[in-house]
């Protein structure tokens, strides 16, 4: 894999270019990793007294059900 990188005027990285299909396993592996986060909320929610819908928790946790069906 071959990474290439934009620097501001001082020689600093801002930013990187990667190939396509890195970044595409990047956001499966990210997309993998938020679905665990979210399964390990609702586990931890999950027999308490209080009782709060899907939609509020995904709220609570700044996503909504678009970010889920992506």
């Amino acid at each position: 894999m071959q990474i290439q990188f934009i620097t501001d005027v001082r020689g600093k990285k801002t930013a990187a270019i990667v190939p396509y299909d890195e970044w595409e396993r990047t956001e499966k592996a990210k997309d993998i990793l938020e679905h665990v986060y979210l399964a390990g909320i609702i586990k931890e929610r999950r027999g308490g007294k209080t009782s709060i819908k899907i939609d509020g928790l995904l709220s609570e946790e700044g996503l909504t059900r678009a970010d889920l069906e992506g």
